[in-house]
């Protein structure tokens, strides 16, 4: 993958986006040449009408100085919209690459990074890169070319005065700066003493009953005042710095005019220059403080994009499921099964702390096999080895002598069937919970496998029957969500079914019901089930016991009264 991945879009959006590049160059320019020229219309008005007292074509002139403002603003609205609308085009090629690269990268970058991490690459990285163009480089050159412009047109006027505009310039960026910094600091400081305050508001909400239960109430709201207070204080000082800023560029800008006007004063001005020459000359220098003022603001858009360039670069710097190619007969599998294998196979998500180290199993086709163990001793894992959703550290996990990591997503659901603990809900209706918008899933097979799970009645009774929209998962109960996600798993008829702690948190009757369905699906299937309760484990035909990352023993559950510790 090209560690510049965002840079090649940035430089194909602009080459696919040839007009609006151009109008971009040609408004920025604009804006800049545009900014310069009131001050110089305000110089002619002042020197050649006012100060002579001439009337004939001052109306023109005004009216020239009037629409020299408009001009200003349309300009400064049309740069303000060709920005957003570039910065949108780059965000929505970004953000298709990185769908693109989600469907393709390798299960375990999941396992290692969690799902706020990566959202956050998608919303907030995206979106300093938006800022990167909208608030950053561009607005940047455009106050640079100001700032250039201000003092050109000044020293055109008068040296002394250009010389007496440029040693402002550090005066006044070392005073924005510094504000900027404090004004940072407290806000950080300020967001800090907040979540404070929500995260106790949300503690005692969410633990009321035993706040009141063991008399605590005294003790959280002394906390509570107490993070009120560090809230105030820091919010006080965000505010101080917020309200000292402007004043005192109202002083310096004060002192700035008062300090021209008494240099310039007499006939034998050090400056030599007009009167309208000095007003032009006040207004431009006036004019410097808000470019240097967005500086600041601009280099931190500058330094978010850039962090987040390099954060989207290594997320689509990351491995891919490239050797995903393998194809197996999966009605031959149906009809005859095929032989399940580890071979010498380890695991580790961090080097330095192994999952699994050295596995050799052998399953038959169509046999019951039953993983149990503490938690945390790789049981999931192994379920997650043997779906080709991660891939060995060493050794290989073969179905029929190919190896599962190698064969193609798209086979996978018909070979798998996956029964986790808890279902998860899709944004959709009844039908596209089972299906996951499959198309080679059809209706019929859907209705089938909820009438096998004994759903099928219970859904047409609904209102819009399989059509209801379900998404937040209210309309079932918890037994039912169980059989939904069995009915999910088996409606593409997969000769291979995983079943991860299934019937954990189910009473026992419910359990009863989903075991019974659980039996009938799994007849001429092989069938790999974790749990932690005996009467799962009674109905299987081998009972593997993990220690540590080890196989500790392969029991035959049929032959041996052997009790296993789990």
């Amino acid at each position: 993958m090209n560690k510049n991945k965002i840079s090649n879009i940035i430089k194909t959006v602009l080459l696919q986006s040839k007009v609006l590049s151009l109008g971009l160059l040609f408004t920025v320019a604009s804006v800049v040449v545009l900014s310069l020229l009131p001050p110089q219309i305000l110089k002619i008005i002042i020197d050649n009408y006012l100060t002579k007292g001439k009337t004939e074509g001052l109306v023109s002139i005004a009216a020239v100085y009037f629409f020299s403002f408009v001009l200003i603003g349309v300009f400064d609205f049309l740069n303000g919209f060709l920005l957003t609308v570039f910065g949108q085009r780059i965000v929505c090629e970004i953000r298709s690459v990185m769908a693109n690269k989600l469907t393709c990268i390798e299960a375990a970058y999941f396992s290692e990074n969690a799902s706020g991490t990566i959202a956050s690459h998608f919303l907030n990285d995206v979106e300093n890169i938006n800022s990167l163009f909208s608030n950053g480089i561009i607005s940047m050159v455009i106050d640079c070319f100001k700032i250039f412009g201000i003092i050109i047109s000044i020293w055109i006027f008068s040296t002394g005065l250009g010389i007496f505009a440029l040693c402002l310039l550090p005066l006044l960026y070392l005073l924005t700066a510094y504000f900027r910094k404090k004004m940072l600091t407290s806000q950080a400081a300020n967001l800090q003493e907040l979540s404070k305050v929500n995260n106790h508001i949300s503690e005692s909400v969410k633990n009321i009953i035993m706040i009141k239960c063991f008399h605590k109430e005294s003790y959280m709201k002394a906390h509570y005042d107490s993070y009120l207070k560090d809230n105030y204080s820091t919010m006080n000082k965000v505010n101080f710095y917020d309200s000292c800023y402007s004043p005192i560029i109202q002083v310096i800008t004060a002192l700035v005019t008062a300090a021209v006007l008494l240099l310039a004063s007499g006939g034998s001005s050090i400056f030599g220059v007009s009167i309208g020459m000095l007003t032009a000359a006040i207004s431009l220098i006036t004019n410097l403080f808000a470019p240097v003022d967005n500086l600041g603001t601009e280099l931190q858009s500058i330094q978010k994009g850039l962090s987040g360039i390099q954060s989207i670069d290594e997320f689509l710097a990351q491995n891919e499921d490239n050797g995903q190619k393998a194809e197996l007969s999966v009605a031959e599998l149906r009809q005859n099964g095929a032989e399940f294998c580890f071979n010498d196979v380890s695991f580790a998500y961090d080097a330095a702390s192994p999952v699994l180290e050295h596995i050799s199993l052998r399953f038959s086709p169509r046999q019951n096999i039953c993983f149990v163990g503490r938690t945390g001793v790789g049981k999931t894992t192994m379920f997650k080895l043997i779906t080709g959703l991660l891939r060995p550290t060493s050794g290989t996990v073969t179905l029929g002598g190919t190896d599962v990591y190698s064969i193609k997503n798209e086979q996978k659901r018909q070979i798998f069937g996956y029964v986790e603990q808890h279902f998860s809900f899709v944004r959709g209706n009844i039908s596209e919970q089972i299906s996951l918008w499959d198309s080679s899933i059809t209706q019929e097979q859907i209705e089938a496998a909820m009438i096998f799970t004994g759903l099928h009645e219970y859904v047409l009774s609904l209102e819009n029957g399989y059509k209801t929209d379900v998404s937040d998962g209210n309309v079932f109960s918890k037994g039912q969500k169980q059989l939904l996600s069995i009915a999910r798993a088996i409606v593409s008829d997969p000769p291979i079914l995983l079943l991860d702690e299934v019937t954990a948190n189910l009473d026992s009757v419910t359990e009863e019901n989903v075991v019974t369905v659980l039996k009938k699906a799994g007849e001429k299937k092989m069938i790999l089930s974790i749990t932690h309760r005996m009467s799962s484990v009674k109905g299987s035909d081998k009972i593997i016991l993990l220690e540590n990352g080890h196989i500790s023993s392969v029991t035959n559950a049929k032959k041996s009264s052997a009790k296993i510790d789990i």
